[in-house]
């Protein structure tokens, strides 16, 4: 109990001494920021990149799907990709699960 009550007195102690240390001064200076078209061209472009029909067409049809993409719109080209590695990873899970199935099944049936 001594060492809370301790650790409790000095973590306050830490604590005003550390404020003492920096104080803060009001002096009312102002900045201000000008803005002209030069500035405005560097902003982060608003919106995303992701298109659900190039993800959907990578998806369900693959790598023909990619191309139809990239011919309908080569923007969509990355979400259709997206859309094709969604599926072979679904692939690779599945197939992965079927051989896990069966080769437990298998040791089963050899005791």
């Amino acid at each position: 109990m001594k060492k809370i009550v301790l650790l409790l007195v000095t973590l306050y102690s830490l604590n005003a001494v550390t404020y003492a240390s920096f104080p803060v001064t009001e002096n009312g200076t102002t900045t201000e920021l000008v803005a002209d078209n030069a500035n405005l061209a560097m902003e982060a472009p608003y919106g995303s990149s992701f298109s659900w029909g190039g993800f959907l067409l990578g998806f369900f049809l693959g790598l023909i799907g990619v191309l139809i993409a990239y011919l309908i719109d080569p923007d969509w080209l990355k979400s259709s990709l997206y859309g094709l590695l969604t599926v072979f990873i679904l692939y690779l899970i599945l197939v992965f699960t079927v051989f896990a199935a069966v080769g437990s099944a298998a040791a089963s049936a050899t005791v």
